[in-house]
């Protein structure tokens, strides 16, 4: 009997607070560039040690901001296992759940921003980290990929994928709000609308 083909999932983790268009926009050129069943939006459980913020949203906000903002795309997918977890995750970690838990008879590919790029090796089992699992990275057009001293980067283990250059990003969009400014079009629709219900990102 032959088996069906393995699954490409990418995994997107993240603070998401609140997640915008440059996450999705990030999110649509990975299925398209990397041909990939889905992405998995994964928002973190905590605040990260080397991050000071009291004005975030709860994981639960979080969460429900993402599945508001990836409802219209059947290949999107929401996860809440780090938030479940309510603490912050190694990223690590979470990989290793869903490879040996979730996602068995897949291939998972670890999204990520360019400016991760160098401190890949800095998280915590980063070495193995790449050993285990294959990375994208995301970066903005023209980009062109350097000699990298990273092995890994260079046995393959590392991609970069160009993007369109969004210049958004979700410490602004808090910023903007409790500054009393516009972020209408920062976000889809049902996002924006859910932080005015909520009346989120207000206080200093």
């Amino acid at each position: 009997m032959e088996r069906n083909p393995l699954k490409r999932i990418g995994v997107y983790g993240g603070g998401f607070d609140p997640v915008h268009i440059a996450h999705l926009i990030l999110a649509q050129t990975a299925l398209e560039s990397l041909s990939l069943d889905r992405v998995v939006f994964i928002p973190s459980g905590g605040v990260a040690h080397y991050k000071n913020e009291s004005n975030v949203a709860s994981g639960i906000d979080r969460l429900e901001m993402l599945r508001l903002a990836a409802e219209s795309n059947p290949r999107f997918e929401i996860c809440g296992y780090e938030v479940d977890q309510g603490k912050f995750c190694y990223t690590i970690d979470t990989l290793r759940h869903l490879r040996d838990e979730v996602y068995q008879d897949a291939e998972i590919i670890l999204l990520a921003g360019e400016d991760w790029k160098d401190r890949l090796t800095t998280w915590k089992d980063g070495d193995k980290l790449l050993e285990e699992f294959s990375v994208a990275i995301f970066s903005r057009p023209g980009f062109q990929e350097r000699d990298d001293a990273n092995s890994f980067a260079k046995a393959g283990r590392i991609r970069h994928v160009s993007m369109p250059l969004i210049d958004i990003s979700s410490s602004d969009i808090r910023d903007r709000r409790r500054k009393g400014l516009s972020i209408e079009y920062m976000l889809p629709s049902p996002v924006y609308d859910y932080i005015e219900d909520k009346d989120l990102y207000r206080s200093c």
